[in-house]
């Protein structure tokens, strides 16, 4: 499986796309309860930093097209709802530019 870094593009004025200030999204972020992580084999808190690996099965919930917007290419636009059904991780280390990855400059690089 081919993995895509997800990360929005400034415009020109610096301005995260669609106008919001995080960098992957909104919808790229999970959150996993107790049982979940407990389903997962993860008893003990992992560090913040940890990089994990995910792989996931997900049905689509919903698919909407529409005509181009904002110009940047022909045809149409595409979105996607998806609803994760099965779910693994497994982790990988510790990143030392974690905070720095996910939030940009000013972040501390330890």
């Amino acid at each position: 499986m081919k993995l895509i870094n997800m990360k929005k593009e400034q415009d020109d004025n610096g301005d995260m796309t669609y106008c919001r200030p995080e960098k992957y999204g909104y919808g790229l972020s999970l959150y996993l309860d107790e049982d979940q992580c407990e389903s997962l084999g993860i008893t003990k808190a992992l560090k913040a930093g940890t990089q994990v690996t995910l792989q996931a099965v997900a049905i689509v919930t919903s698919a909407t097209e529409s005509l181009e917007r904002d110009g940047d290419d022909k045809g149409t636009d595409v979105s996607l709802s998806l609803q994760i059904t099965e779910l693994g991780l497994t982790t990988s280390g510790v990143l030392k530019n974690a905070a720095k990855l996910l939030y940009g400059t000013g972040a501390d690089d330890n």
